[in-house]
C-alpha cells in the first residue's frame, strides 16, 4: 500500500497546502491514500531524546507502517523526507519503506506530461527557488527535481536561480530549533534570502519545505521592503494545474 505522509507541521498549520498536495499526488497516482493517523516521524525527538528513546520511537513508526501494510510513502515535508531517508536506515537497519518527496513524483517525465503545467498570466513572471537544507542533506539528495519542474512550465514565466544555490544555499534559519528559540537570528538569514531573490527580480520565491516557508513568511509579513511573495511548492503547482495566477492567490 502507498501512503501520503503529510508531516506534523504541514498537517497542523497548513491545511490548504495539505489538500493541494493530496490532490496533486492522487492525480498522478491514485494508489496513494492519506495516512491521516500517521505518527510524527521523530526528527525533533532525535535532537532532544536519548539513543534508546530515539530507537523506540522509530520502531513504533515502523510498526505503524507494517501494521497498515504500507510499503511506500510520499511526503510533502523536507524534514520528514530527510529523517526517513538519512537517519532511519542507521537507527533501524530493517527499515524498508520506500520514501519519496512530492517533488520527485512531479518531476518524473510522464507526470510532467500529465500535468502539462502552464502559467496563465499575460505579463512575464520571474520566479526563483530556495533549496531547503533538509533536501540538500538527504540521501538521496534533492536539488535537480524542483528545477526540472520549474523549467518545464509553459507560458510567460522565467526561472532564475539565486546566486547562492544548491550546496551554497543559505539556511532559512528555521531548523535546529533556531526559529523557536532565536527568531531574530532566523529572520536575519531569511532577509538575506529575500535579498538574493530581489537581485533575480523574482516576484515569487518558492520553497518545498514547510519549515523554510514558515521562517520566510514571517519576514515577508514583517518587512515592508520585501516585495517578493513566498509560496509553497504544492500551492504553486496546483495554481498552474487550475490555470490560476499564483500572484493573485
Amino acid at each position: 500500500m502507498k501512503g501520503i505522509f503529510l508531516g506534523c507541521l504541514s498537517r497542523e498549520r497548513y491545511d490548504e497546502t495539505c489538500k493541494h498536495a493530496i490532490e496533486i499526488i492522487q492525480k498522478l497516482d491514485e494508489d496513494y491514500s492519506l495516512l491521516d493517523e500517521a505518527p510524527c516521524c521523530g526528527s525533533v525527538t532525535h535532537h532532544i531524546a536519548s539513543v534508546e528513546e530515539i530507537k523506540n520511537h522509530a520502531m513504533s513508526v515502523y510498526q505503524y507502517f507494517t501494521d497498515n501494510n504500507i510499503t511506500e510513502i510520499i511526503t510533502i515535508c523536507a524534514g520528514c523526507y530527510n529523517y526517513f531517508t538519512t537517519y532511519y536506515p542507521e537507527i533501524l537497519p530493517e527499515f524498508d519503506i520506500k520514501v519519496r518527496h512530492i517533488v520527485q513524483l512531479i518531476a518524473e517525465p510522464e507526470n510532467l506530461e500529465k500535468l502539462n503545467l502552464k502559467y496563465p498570466g499575460k505579463k512575464r513572471l520571474t520566479i526563483t527557488y530556495h533549496d531547503p537544507c533538509h533536501l540538500l542533506a538527504a540521501e538521496p539528495q534533492i536539488k535537480e527535481e524542483p528545477r526540472i519542474i520549474l523549467e518545464n512550465i509553459e507560458g510567460k514565466i522565467r526561472y532564475n536561480d539565486m546566486q547562492e544555490n544548491e550546496a551554497l544555499t543559505l539556511c532559512c534559519g528555521a531548523g535546529g530549533g533556531v526559529y523557536s528559540s532565536f527568531k531574530e537570528n532566523s529572520s536575519y538569514n531569511s532577509k538575506f534570502i529575500f535579498d538574493q531573490a530581489k537581485r533575480q527580480r523574482a516576484k515569487i520565491l518558492l520553497t518545498s519545505c514547510p519549515f523554510c516557508f514558515t521562517a520566510l513568511k514571517k519576514v515577508q509579513e514583517e518587512e515592508d521592503k520585501v516585495r517578493t511573495k513566498v509560496v509553497k511548492f504544492e500551492d504553486f503547482i496546483l495554481n498552474l494545474m487550475k490555470e490560476e495566477d499564483p500572484l493573485n492567490d
